[in-house]
């Protein structure tokens, strides 16, 4: 006997009409007439509130409806796959909150740290640039970093790592860190060059040997242009070094 002629059947041993039944179950008379025929089934909550109701076992009322039990027994697990889920996405929710925390937290330690070492906001540009920019010039070159606002985003891009990049007269550096350093070569900072670019460079000012990107000529050229300034591109590496470290650590 499945469970809507069980239910029938209680309800009526004990003449209770539909709406009656309904109204102790707080469901809509409708529900109780599609239990009964068979069209849908009750959930688990109603499930253990008629089995209450008509003083009838759980087993008794499940055992007898093989399909009713494996409708339960479908429902079950679907309620633990979504606990599972559920509680997934909690841990990723967590982790973000966790990290845009983790990000905010760095973003005022640059500032201060900017503040502390004499970092001014670059009064020009537009209202973005002069919120984030940041320059302080130093034995005849300038310095120049950018932070990027954390807000609420979450996610650690690559755009939040500090860089500086420091320009005296002709030269400019674009320093990461100690394995990544770009040299910019631009006609707007020196009429004279014959080839414009960037290049890697090693902490010495050398130019880095496996850059495919670069023509046999354009390598021979900014390899000699380097090693004639090298002195003056070493200093720059190592101060904007310096500089970033200032920036970064924690007082």
């Amino acid at each position: 006997m499945n469970i809507g002629h069980q239910i029938k059947q209680n309800r009526l041993k004990r003449e209770w009409t539909q709406e009656y039944l309904a109204q102790l179950l707080n469901v809509s008379r409708s529900t109780v007439s599609n239990w009964e025929v068979g069209r849908n089934y009750p959930d688990l909550e109603t499930i253990v509130a008629i089995s209450d109701l008509f003083t009838i076992s759980l087993d008794k009322l499940l055992r007898e409806d093989s399909v009713m039990t494996k409708e339960v027994s479908k429902r079950m697990h679907m309620n633990k796959y979504y606990k599972i889920v559920l509680t997934m996405i909690a841990v990723i929710l967590l982790g973000l909150v966790i990290s845009n925390r983790r990000l905010n937290q760095l973003e005022q330690r640059y500032r201060e740290n900017l503040s502390h070492y004499g970092w001014q906001l670059m009064p020009n540009g537009i209202s973005e640039a002069k919120r984030n920019a940041y320059e302080i010039k130093s034995k005849g070159a300038s310095y120049w970093t950018y932070i990027v606002p954390a807000g609420l985003n979450p996610i650690p891009f690559e755009e939040y790592k500090v860089n500086v990049i420091a320009r005296q007269n002709k030269h400019v550096v674009d320093v990461l860190d100690s394995q990544h350093i770009t040299v910019v070569f631009s006609k707007s900072n020196d009429a004279k060059l014959k080839y414009q670019g960037s290049v890697q460079v090693n902490l010495a000012g050398e130019l880095i040997a496996d850059q495919p990107r670069l023509t046999s000529a354009k390598k021979a050229y900014f390899k000699a242009y380097l090693k004639q300034r090298q002195k003056t591109y070493q200093a720059l590496i190592q101060n904007s070094l310096q500089k970033k470290q200032e920036i970064i650590t924690k007082r």
